[in-house]
């Protein structure tokens, strides 16, 4: 079994919760997205429902269907009519008029009705007209002022220019527009200009993210545009129909119409109240003139077009262009603006809910999982309207509900697949104990299943951890496993690299064998190439787990070859495939006679014979292993022939060997020379170091005649 593969599974679920949080947010950028997104967005203001505003600086007079039964002309009426009714808002104490009607042709009655309204215009600072825009497809190709005429030098005019969404709802409103290098003013930014005391247009500017009016700093949602917090659905606001205000002593309606109640006292006696000239209503406000009337096309679907009315009743209502206007002016009087977060922290919320789903996915079953992933896009949605309601702050909700789904979805469906995958192991678990070509030898020849086996001539090879105990003794359990299990992986994988297999493993000791269960030649260089690559890999291994900070684990390894009893060993029904025999035991005797030599791969004299011509390797000493009277000749594997080995190693092996040879010879004094020699090459050769000693005190005091230089190991 691949122990590698939790840790790559981690990286696999990870590697999906990453990009369930990039496809969620490039969907979030999609058109049907966005769309869903304005459609969130409209829920929430449902859920909110309309603002009380007992105290609105907002009143808007509508051009309505009475206004229009009511007057002598039906629209579009003179221009006298709208003198008359600025004459009277003026008395009235109107702070300022916004007119939004488009006078751009003179009058269809009279000119006689422009010079009046003319008149009008010049005499007063506060009132607004309309232009309008036109576009194109390369943006706005021109403007369309107020007509000529009206163009005084007190009058302002400012553009009406309400944009739809993609899905034809109206949310934002065209605070300016930028055409010709200049930057137009909107008819709400005329109006707060004037409203705040500003007689100047300069005090209409814009940097990158806001639009600046006078004192009014009101935030960007795209380039020109700012998002309206709407008060309610249409008519939140206070509205008197035209005629109320065109009615006076001076101005006659139809019959049935004329009561001069704009100029009325009122009778307190009689209960009776005063006219809107008298009334106060009007005093200080900021007057709106608009449509109402549906035939002129001036209405427009906002957020609260369906609504619930007072009575329980669902109601369906455009909101008169006029109207969107006031909820723009209003949004800004009273700094009560909608925002939208930035793109970081949207990616933030993305990324902490599927991080959060990332952690259900793996702690709790499919069916909690899912059921607690619901729980976490509700709970979601409900933060995302609270901090709408209670702080107009327009959170992204399909990106993350997208990113939870896609999370969970991609996590689950890999676990289901991740667990079959495990389930055929599990069945195949033979398998991966035992060699593939045992498998097939053992399907090829049933037979082979008998308990026993033959004699065959192999290597072993023996691999230990030195100080594995002490170094366990500074680890966590977890840290401990994780450690163990990286070492044996890559060594594992080393030794079926060269048609070893895996014998057992025994803590973090390895038993594998070379030239079984298929005999082939080789089986020794095999085993030692195995060796020498483990060593070269463990050192890599060792850099890093340096760079980590972890432990760093040194091998020994010991290897012999000769005939061993190869075959099924164990009862009927449970047995493994293995190898027994005095080799096999003086391969485990090697790996361990390691430590009295310091040196990381130690062969014996039978599998130096078979790989001499293939490998550098030096003579270590005559050993007798315990429980053994015959000794054996050690060696210590250096390197394969191909590798090219430094001037200065191989002097070493070369001076090395005569001094063996002078100390086999007993000439101790000849021997101190060349393990000096040694020495001063490499100062830290523990082999050199041992045999300088051995000749040091052998010339002081001299062996018996009897001595065979045979060294007897203690341990086993």
């Amino acid at each position: 079994m691949n122990l590698s593969k939790p840790v790559e599974n981690r990286w696999i679920s990870i590697s999906i919760s990453l990009f369930s949080i990039l496809l969620a947010t490039i969907l979030g950028f999609t058109a049907v997205f966005q769309s869903v997104e304005l459609k969130l967005l409209d829920w929430r203001f449902s859920l909110r429902g309309p603002r009380s505003i007992p105290d609105s600086p907002i009143v808007i007079l509508a051009i309505d269907d009475q206004s229009d039964e009511s007057t002598p002309e039906r629209w579009p009426w003179p221009r006298s009519y709208f003198a008359h009714v600025i004459e009277n808002l003026e008395e009235a104490g109107a702070a300022v008029i916004g007119v939004d009607v488009i006078f751009e042709q003179p009058d269809k009655y009279a000119p006689e009705h422009d010079d009046e309204l003319a008149d009008v215009l010049s005499r007063y600072d506060n009132i607004v007209l309309t232009g309008k825009l036109l576009r194109g497809q390369r943006g706005i190709t021109s403007i369309i002022p107020p007509y000529e005429k009206f163009l005084t030098p007190s009058t302002r005019w400012g553009i009406a220019a309400i944009e739809a969404d993609m899905d034809g709802f109206y949310r934002r409103y065209l605070v300016g527009a930028a055409y010709n290098d200049t930057l137009l003013p909107s008819l709400a930014a005329q109006i707060l200009q004037i409203y705040q005391g500003s007689d100047t247009l300069q005090n209409f500017s814009e940097d990158e993210d806001s639009f600046f009016i006078g004192k009014y700093i009101v935030p960007k949602y795209d380039s020109y545009s700012m998002l309206i917090n709407f008060i309610g659905p249409a008519f939140s606001f206070q509205y008197y129909p035209f005629d109320n205000v065109l009615d006076d002593e001076d101005f006659d309606l139809l019959d049935d119409f004329d009561l001069d109640t704009f100029d009325d006292p009122g009778d307190p006696e009689l209960g009776i109240p005063p006219g809107l000239k008298y009334s106060g209503k009007l005093k200080n406000k900021i007057i709106l003139i608009g449509s109402t009337i549906q035939e002129l096309h001036d209405n427009f679907t906002t957020p609260f077009l369906e609504y619930y009315n007072s009575d329980g009743e669902l109601v369906r209502s455009e909101m008169p262009g006029v109207e969107i206007h006031a909820n723009a002016l209003l949004t800004i009087l009273e700094n009560n603006y909608l925002k939208a977060p930035s793109f970081i922290l949207d990616l933030l919320i993305v990324i902490l809910i599927t991080l959060i789903t990332y952690f259900i996915a793996h702690r709790l079953l499919t069916t909690w999982g899912a059921f607690m992933i619901v729980v976490l896009m509700a709970g979601y949605i409900a933060i995302a309207f609270a901090a709408f309601i209670y702080g107009n702050l327009i959170l992204n909700i399909s990106a993350p509900l997208l990113a939870a789904l896609f999370a969970f979805s991609g996590n689950t469906v890999y676990s289901f697949l991740l667990t079959q995958q495990e389930k055929r192991m599990l069945r195949g678990a033979f398998s991966h104990y035992v060699p593939e070509s045992v498998v097939e030898q053992i399907i090829d020849d049933p037979a082979t299943l008998t308990l026993g086996g033959e004699e065959r001539e192999i290597s072993v090879m023996f691999s230990d951890v030195a100080g594995f105990t002490t170094i366990s003794e500074t680890l966590t359990p977890r840290e401990l496993v994780a450690l163990l299990n990286e070492y044996l992986t890559q060594m594992t994988e080393i030794i079926l690299e060269h048609n070893g297999i895996i014998d057992k493993y025994e803590g973090d000791a390895i038993m594998a064998e070379f030239g079984v269960p298929v005999h082939y030649e080789g089986h020794a260089v095999a085993a030692c190439n195995a060796a020498l690559n483990m060593q070269k890999t463990l050192k890599q291994m060792r850099e890093d787990w340096a760079a980590q900070g972890r432990p760093q684990l040194r091998a020994r390894i010991g290897i012999n070859t000769g005939e061993v009893i190869v075959g099924n060993m164990g009862s009927r029904n449970v047995f493994d495939y293995t190898v027994m025999g005095d080799h096999v035991n003086l391969g485990s005797r090697l790996e361990g006679a390691n430590k009295a030599y310091g040196t990381e791969i130690m062969i014996s004299e039978f599998t130096y014979r078979q790989v001499k011509d293939e490998f550098y390797a030096r003579p270590l000493d005559f050993i007798r292993v315990k429980g053994k009277t015959k000794p054996i000749e050690v060696f210590e594997l250096i390197a394969t022939r191909e590798t090219k080995l430094s001037s200065k190693l191989l002097e070493l092996l070369q001076v090395y060997g005569h001094g063996i040879e002078a100390y086999r010879n007993r000439k101790w004094a000849e021997g101190l020379d060349y393990f000096e020699h040694c020495l001063g090459l490499f100062p830290d050769d523990e082999p050199s170091t041992i045999y300088y000693q051995r000749c040091e005190k052998f010339r002081l005091n001299p062996p018996p005649a009897k001595w065979d230089g045979v060294i007897t190991m203690k341990e086993k």
